[in-house]
């Protein structure tokens, strides 16, 4: 995984920061390159952060709890270093050779300060990234709440500011391995939806045809992420749980799913007919489409993120849903499902070349259902690319 440090560097020059330290688990993976378990099992408590140097942000400076300093042997080669808090023991009997990567946790451990708590590790990884004493940008979404006051506590001097938006912001434009590691996602969850859709008969639940799913991804290697699925006028509700609604012949269904592979995440969408389709959800599904399209044929550098928003609702308006309302019309995915920009009507963001996005104008209408399509799109110097390989058509699926 590539970081994007001319990027990152730039944007932390122009905030006036010397460093920036990750706190989220997100964050950590991308500058750190590694997941943390703890902090994916439990990341209300486990704290564990990356210290990233304006200068050299591939270099960054793990601090982490000592039992999950065998995560860092999987890291960016180029790290600058590893600090750790907590206790945790490993046992060395004489006469047992070690590896290298035994080695190095070898190594770790007998430096470790058994029991010393995670700020101030902290602190002494900021001191060690030449920070001490200047601007540091802390990710203000960690667990530990009072972080700021502690670390200004700790390095008297030290001017803390807020990180995730500049975070955020670095990661918002993708190297060319971290589109290729979207598009695979993309690809486990659209041969998801292919198993999910090739279940289909009458009397199938909601339930069983996402469980159909979720075998399907984690038999390609892949995290089940989320997975929406509802029959019918269901789609209307379609944060609810898939549940025991039976499919019937002439109904449509909805789909919005996603998954976690190797630290990416992919977002998609789709209605499907089973049978003939609906008659009365066809103009609707035309109406939301071409509003997805107008925003898709937009959507190139120099493009402002507001204007997308606002042509794909009028679009979808004059398409012929005329009572259409929307809060954002797509969004950034990358290490995170809702990665920046997001396309909402008040954003003021610039469109760059690299950005990955969701684009998608969906319609809820209760008592009747909506309509549903989100596509993946990767934004190049002239345009946004469609990267989706599910058609974009009709799907009408035999009954």
């Amino acid at each position: 995984m590539s970081i994007n440090t001319e990027r990152a560097s730039r944007l932390m020059a122009e905030a006036g920061v010397d460093a920036v330290v990750a706190a989220t688990l997100e964050n950590n993976f991308y500058f750190g390159g590694f997941w943390i378990d703890g902090q994916e099992m439990f990341p209300l408590d486990t704290e564990s952060y990356t210290v990233v140097p304006a200068t050299a942000p591939d270099a960054g400076i793990v601090v982490c709890s000592i039992g999950s300093a065998d995560l860092a042997l999987g890291g960016h080669p180029t790290l600058g270093g590893i600090v750790t808090f907590g206790t945790f023991f490993r046992d060395v009997l004489p006469g047992y050779e070690l590896d290298s990567d035994e080695e190095w946790v070898k190594e770790v451990t007998d430096r470790h300060q058994t029991g010393r708590d995670a700020v101030s590790a902290l602190a002494e990884a900021i001191q060690q990234a030449g920070a001490a004493g200047g601007t540091v940008a802390v990710d203000e979404r960690g667990p530990n709440r009072n972080l700021f006051p502690a670390l200004e506590a700790a390095l008297p001097g030290t001017k803390f500011v807020p990180a995730s938006g500049l975070l955020r912001a670095i990661r918002a434009v993708k190297m060319p391995d971290e589109i290729d590691k979207v598009i695979a996602a993309l690809r486990v969850t659209e041969q998801g939806l292919r198993d999910a859709w090739a279940a289909f008969k009458v009397g199938v639940t909601e339930l069983e045809i996402q469980r159909t799913f979720f075998r399907s991804v984690v038999a390609a290697g892949a995290q089940p992420g989320f997975c929406l699925i509802r029959f019918g006028k269901g789609l209307a509700l379609g944060q609810v749980p898939p549940g025991q609604r039976q499919l019937r012949y002439g109904d449509f269904a909805f789909f919005d799913c996603g998954v976690n592979l190797h630290g990416y995440k992919s977002d998609i969408g789709r209605l499907v007919y089973f049978g003939e389709p609906d008659p009365s959800i066809e103009p609707l599904m035309a109406a939301s489409k071409a509003g997805q399209q107008a925003a898709i044929d937009a959507m190139k550098p120099g493009a402002v993120a507001k204007d997308i928003f606002n042509l794909a609702v009028q679009t979808v308006i004059d398409a012929g849903i005329p009572s259409y309302k929307r809060q954002h019309v797509g969004h950034g995915i990358g290490v995170e499902y809702y990665d920046l920009p997001v396309l909402t009507p008040s954003s003021e963001t610039v469109l760059e070349a690299d950005m990955v996005f969701e684009v998608e104008t969906p319609y809820y209408r209760l008592g009747v259902g909506g309509a549903f399509i989100e596509d993946t799109v990767v934004i190049g110097p002239d345009g946004a690319r469609i990267v989706t390989e599910l058609p974009r058509e009709p799907i009408i699926l035999p009954a």
